[in-house]
């Protein structure tokens, strides 16, 4: 497995994002560290990982299974984070709009 260091060591490209989220990453840390002390970590990878996945999950036009791949995780990984980010439905929300649930409303 390659460590994070050098995957960002791969190309120009990726020396190049890395550079840029460099330049971003004091200023986030100093106004997390003011709005959530002692969740900076957890709430970085919030503001990263929604737009993330937001972003592949409409190049896939919702396809969870395609959106998983390109993003290198297992498609029910991808499902429970999307869920946790709010990003689809919970399963409670799913199951009240099937036709079962309408029938026991009445």
């Amino acid at each position: 497995m390659m460590n994070e260091e050098a995957v960002s060591q791969d190309s120009p490209e990726l020396r190049a994002l890395a550079r840029l989220l460099a330049e971003v990453v004091p200023q986030l840390v100093e106004q997390l560290v003011a709005l959530r002390p002692g969740r900076v970590h957890r709430e970085a990878r919030v503001l990263l990982e929604r737009p993330l996945l937001a972003h592949v999950l409409g190049l896939t036009r919702g396809n969870q299974l395609r959106a998983a791949r390109m993003l290198g995780l297992n498609r029910n990984t991808l499902r429970k984070r999307c869920r946790l980010l709010q990003l689809l439905p919970s399963r409670s929300a799913r199951r009240a709009g099937t036709p079962a649930a309408e029938a026991r409303r009445g």
